[in-house]
């Protein structure tokens, strides 16, 4: 039990162990379906005196038992489809597949004794529920009767101080300059902005909203400010690009939440809904006006005038576009925008608040603010290891072998095997990072990360060494740079038994003479050769991690002599 516990809380007691995991498990849980939870493991944790694996395994990220052990889903596809038309037909007098229910008819228990009916089994209600939030059925099951009108909202509520942080991306509309391929391109500029004080914390120009920009610019907005420890609502925008920001969230969290103390809760807007996020749009027409003051800067640079349009209440409308000679790095190491963030949060605004014009600083709210509040600071090392997150994501599946092939070759799981199932394959999403190396994270859009995986057989070339290695790759290039044919197959299993980069190297060490005569020996082609050694190789580190320095072909040869 203690080799599962996590080595940050290892030297806690074991009720504030309990305490912290049963946060981390339940946080991102709402309603009634958290406060389940929380009653079901504090009564387990009172019987027993021992902490629910459960609750280790969301210290680790693993959040979907049912899938990582390999048990089947709680609902097959016949009764997801039959429920969704259910719901559907139950809201619609019209339509004859089932009979119409009224909006206080349609609840979740209804429809689980309707199916249980149909298919003559039990079927789970916290599963429909799941599905049905998932699937967005919540449009049939509240519809109103006879068309009432929902409240129209008229104001925006006030926010705290870091009570909602906005996230979004605006496209320069009369600038142009060179893209890596020599292309005319207009700069996307990426904000963070805080709701309340309007204080903007990050602003940077980049070509496109992509995920590696977006978490670029989320990565130096954690370096920089301070975080109370409290509830911070954080709403990107709901384009594509910033989507991979919920797997990075749920990172910060797995690490830094804590009981009554920080948590970063995600608030995504919704696509196409401007007005989710209508304080960071609207300062956007300020934006573009301050363009001009960039053209003027550059003004020894421009090239040419080109044809260009922008959008006006929805209208497109044709404007000039300025070519200027500059590529991306320099207009961001300028430091031009951070003047213009500058002088946004330390003039006076005026603002509209619960419908009332008011007037004040961003800079001294959010100041007055942080002196009174409890803050601190992300470790730099943390935020490094999210670039991880910045890689384009693909589908793929582990093996209870726990193997996956990508791009025809095959992988084995050199770190973190712990995380998958050996009764059944584990869907997952992968990366690959610039060292070859697949990174492995949950299956979904806030799987969190789960392991590495290595090929099989290196690249030919052994790579310089890169920062992030695994023990499983530090390993495998010692004998891949002294000409050995590396199985990483073989390396990981070693490395499960306990062999190290240091063991490894004294074993080298030890009997390198012996490799040398014992290549001289063998007439066989050189990929036969390099095969041959790394054998020899695992039979010394096998000999040495079980003490016995003999290895059975040097005795072999001390035989044959």
């Amino acid at each position: 039990m203690e080799k599962d516990i996590p080595p940050e809380i290892a030297g806690l007691s074991l009720d504030d162990r309990f305490r912290l995991l049963l946060h981390k498990k339940i946080m991102h849980k709402e309603g009634s379906a958290k406060r389940r939870l929380k009653k079901y493991y504090k009564d387990q944790y009172a019987k027993t005196g021992v902490i629910p694996k459960p609750l280790l395994l969301a210290a680790k990220g693993v959040f979907e038992g049912r899938r990582c052990s390999g048990r089947a889903p709680a609902l097959d596809e016949e009764v997801k489809r039959r429920f969704a038309e259910m719901a559907e037909a139950s809201a619609d007098m019209s339509d004859e597949r089932f009979m119409f229910a009224g909006r206080k008819a349609r609840t979740i228990k209804n429809y689980r004794c309707w199916l249980e009916e149909e298919f003559g089994r039990t079927i789970s209600l916290h599963a429909l529920g799941r599905f049905a939030r998932r699937s967005g059925l919540r449009r049939h099951l509240e519809k109103p009767d006879f068309g009432e009108e929902q409240t129209v909202r008229h104001s925006f509520k006030s926010e705290p101080v870091f009570g909602l942080l906005q996230m979004d991306g605006c496209a320069a509309e009369y600038i142009r300059i060179r893209d890596s391929a020599g292309r005319w391109e207009k700069p996307d500029l990426i904000e963070i902005y805080d709701t309340r004080s309007r204080y903007m914390f990050a602003m940077d120009a980049f070509f496109g909203e992509s995920s590696a920009n977006a978490l670029c610019l989320f990565s130096d907005f954690l370096r920089r400010v301070e975080f109370p420890r409290r509830t911070v609502r954080f709403r990107p925008d709901g384009a594509g690009g910033f989507k991979n920001l919920k797997r990075v969230i749920r990172e910060l969290n797995l690490r830094y939440s804590t009981p009554g103390g920080f948590f970063m809760k995600p608030d995504f807007a919704r696509p196409a809904r401007p007005k989710d996020k209508a304080h960071l749009e609207s300062q956007h027409r300020a934006l573009h006006n301050f363009e001009a003051r960039v053209l003027k800067r550059y003004e020894d640079r421009i090239v040419k005038y080109a044809p260009g349009f922008s959008f006006k209440r929805g209208r497109k409308e044709a404007v000039a576009a300025t070519c200027v000679d500059i590529d991306i790095e320099q207009l961001g190491s300028d430091g031009f925008f951070e003047v213009y963030r500058t002088e946004r949060n330390r003039e006076p605004r005026r603002f509209s608040e619960e419908g009332k014009t008011v007037s004040w600083v961003p800079e001294e709210m959010l100041r007055e603010y942080l002196e009174s509040a409890d803050t601190f600071l992300f470790d730099p090392k943390t935020v490094e290891d999210l670039a991880k997150y910045g890689y384009r994501t693909v589908s793929a599946t582990v093996s209870k072998k726990r193997t996956l092939v990508h791009d025809k070759r095959e992988y084995y799981v050199a770190s973190g095997a712990e995380n998958f199932g050996t009764a059944r394959s584990t869907p997952v999403s992968i990366s690959c990072s610039e060292s070859g190396k697949l990174i492995i994270f949950e299956r979904g859009e806030d799987g969190v990360f789960l392991g590495e995986a290595l090929p099989r057989k290196p690249f030919s070339k052994p790579a310089e060494p890169a920062p992030g290695e695994n023990e499983a790759e530090r390993i495998a290039r010692l004998p891949q740079s002294k000409g050995m044919a590396v199985d990483m197959k073989e390396i990981v299993e070693r490395r499960e038994k306990g062999l190290t980069l240091e063991l490894a190297t004294r074993v080298h060490e030890a009997n390198r003479r012996r490799y040398e005569r014992y290549e001289a020996k063998i007439r066989l082609p050189r990929e036969v050769k390099a095969k041959a050694l790394f054998d020899a190789f695992l039979l010394d580190c096998d000999r040495r991690l079980e003490k016995n320095d003999v290895a059975p072909y040097a005795a072999f040869e001390e035989r044959t002599r």
